[in-house]
């Protein structure tokens, strides 16, 4: 069995940085707030899937897809509908299992305050942006590639209660 892996080392923008594991019972509110937030997402997205656009994509692959402006349409009209409240807590909560690689050791992004703990990043949104992004994508990813989803619902439907 392969030890579970607790963080991972990105670089953006010429700048090191360490993202660690959401702690479990945040990353399980997390994980409720996002789906909440992208399934209309995804249901905005289903007409477009059946008209054909993903016709040449293997099953179960999105290789192939094609984002067009219809995709970036459907997908921008649901983003807009996130709460700020919602948006700052789910950055806050991404940003805090960041830390930046400094001669010094580690230093966090965000400190429990809110405040950042690191230098130039209150008016560098693309850092900031992609260190939400990249601590949002290891963290959820293995829940949505069936680790999670997959071991959840059979376990929910096979204890129901006679």
């Amino acid at each position: 069995m392969q030890a579970p892996v607790k963080h991972k080392d990105v670089e953006i923008g010429g700048r090191k940085f360490r993202i660690r594991k959401f702690p479990a019972r945040s990353g399980s509110f997390i994980l409720i707030k996002l789906t909440t937030i992208l399934m209309p997402i995804f249901t905005s997205l289903m007409p477009l899937f059946k008209s054909g656009l993903m016709k040449d994509a293997k099953e179960g692959s999105f290789d192939d897809f094609k984002v067009d402006d219809k995709v970036i349409s459907a997908v921008m009209s649901q983003l807009g509908n996130i709460a700020e409240q919602d948006f700052a807590y789910i950055q806050d909560q991404a940003l805090k299992v960041c830390y930046e690689s400094l001669s010094a050791g580690l230093a966090p992004v965000l400190n429990e305050n809110g405040t950042f703990g690191v230098a130039d990043l209150e008016d560098d949104t693309m850092l900031v942006m992609g260190l939400t992004i990249h601590a949002l994508v290891f963290n959820l990813t293995s829940f949505f590639q069936g680790s999670g989803l997959g071991g959840i619902v059979p376990g929910l439907i096979s204890s129901r209660q006679d």
